[in-house]
């Protein structure tokens, strides 16, 4: 047993982990990391692409230090049929996502918090939680050890078992779940700058996945893919998602002359938590459901509510109160006045909605709208008014409209942001 007593446990080193580990160490507070692999981002073969503009936070510029594999100025859709495939293409002229590998990022990030002070503990798992008089008050770890904090931040993932032994987690199911099959495929940086150059892939058809899309995202000498979907009763084995995927003649072309090195499986939630907080415990990043509903973005907003709930753990330290109803009070206000969580995590809401009920054709139809008409805003508000005026539904005209005020100000920020994050990417580079 530990006597020391530490300000911040911090369960997990992905994104959220690593982020709220140096934002609290930044912050004067003893600060401790747990991490249960060898190396942090060992086993993570997810789809690895981050969005710029959700870097443009102030608290993210440290994120540009990281090591990068592929700028991706380019979107791709394919649209695949069993007697021909349609390709469209949307070119930006700015990066509009970063290529990372997670086992290379994950490692970088968990260091910098180290760096920042934290104390990073690889190779240490959390197998139960220490309560007394109610509050959480530590972690056990896999060799009987206690580590006592006066808050804990879980940033453990979908599964966490610290959300769940403290009860905040329940059993996931359903369209609460995203299953993916993912891979591997290493090819040669030559190779890959012909064949993909600075575009990240999606296709859309028969037998690919349910009520998703699969994806092929580029990196600086091998590849990642993913295929599957919802977790409900129609959702079939991910592996023959993936094998199908695998076997269409535009993917086998792609892949030629590559070798899968890994071939795993990755959960997403898709469904935030109601209660992310209770006495001495915040859940961040995936363990609270922080990820963009439907597409599976999940990265940005658990490096952005990892620093939030290192944010509310200082304040309520400084103030002596680490009670849920505190912790939850502060937490929620931080996270609720993110314009890039809110606004967009609202529009994917809406859009998660509406592709429960559609057909493949009609979710084919649906990405390309959305790479033709500028997104997932544009296709939502042309979609209702659409069918508005088709059916003369006053609710539908409403319900464009409500929509189109709301995101007004997300739409221009987007792309004042794209070109602020340009010129400070620029930048880095004339440094490196």
């Amino acid at each position: 047993m530990s006597l020391k007593k530490w300000d911040v446990i911090v369960v997990g080193a992905g994104c959220a982990g690593s982020a709220a580990a140096k934002r609290a160490a930044e912050k004067g507070l003893k600060t401790i990391l747990l991490e249960k692999a060898r190396k942090p981002g060992e086993k993570n073969v997810s789809g690895t692409n981050l969005n710029t503009i959700a870097l443009m936070s102030p608290d993210l510029h440290y994120i540009l230090d990281a090591p990068f594999e592929r700028e991706l100025k380019a979107l791709k859709i394919h649209y695949v049929l069993d007697d021909r495939t349609t390709s469209i293409e949307e070119r930006y002229g700015n990066n509009i996502a970063l290529a990372i590998r997670r086992d290379v990022f994950d490692d970088w990030h968990a260091e910098t918090a180290a760096k920042a002070g934290a104390d990073l503990r690889k190779s240490t798992s959390v197998v139960d939680i220490l309560k007394e008089d109610g509050k959480v008050a530590g972690m056990v770890t896999h060799e009987g050890e206690t580590i006592r904090g006066e808050v804990v931040i879980d940033a453990g993932g979908v599964n966490s078992i610290v959300g769940r032994k403290a009860g905040l987690i329940p059993k996931r199911a359903g369209t609460a779940l995203i299953l993916y099959a993912t891979i591997n495929v290493k090819l040669t940086k030559e190779i890959i700058d012909e064949r993909w150059q600075d575009a990240f892939e999606y296709y859309v058809g028969p037998g690919l996945g349910y009520k998703a899309w699969p994806w092929i995202f580029p990196k600086k000498d091998n590849v990642t893919l993913g295929a599957g979907g919802y977790m409900t009763s129609d959702l079939k084995n991910v592996n023959e998602y993936m094998q199908n995927f695998l076997n269409l003649p535009v993917v086998k072309k792609k892949l030629a002359g590559g070798k899968i090195q890994s071939w795993g499986l990755h959960i997403d939630p898709d469904q935030m938590l109601k209660k992310k907080c209770t006495d001495g415990l915040i859940l961040t990043g995936d363990a609270a459901g922080f990820v963009m509903p439907f597409v599976g973005e999940g990265m940005p907003e658990a490096f952005r509510t990892g620093i939030y709930a290192a944010d509310a753990v200082a304040e309520a330290i400084a103030k002596g109160d680490t009670s849920e109803t505190f912790l939850s009070a502060t937490y929620n206000d931080l996270c609720s006045s993110d314009m890039y969580m809110e606004g967009f995590r609202h529009i994917a809401e809406l859009q998660k909605e509406a592709v429960l009920t559609l057909s493949e054709e009609e979710l084919a139809t649906l990405m390309q709208d959305m790479v033709m008409g500028g997104g997932f805003i544009t296709s939502y508000i042309h979609t209702k008014w659409t069918e508005a005026a088709r059916e003369k539904d006053m609710d539908k005209l409403q319900a464009a409209y409500d929509c189109l005020q709301f995101t007004a100000p997300y739409r221009s920020y987007g792309n004042a942001v794209q070109e602020e994050f340009q010129a400070l990417w620029n930048e880095r580079k004339r440094h490196l």
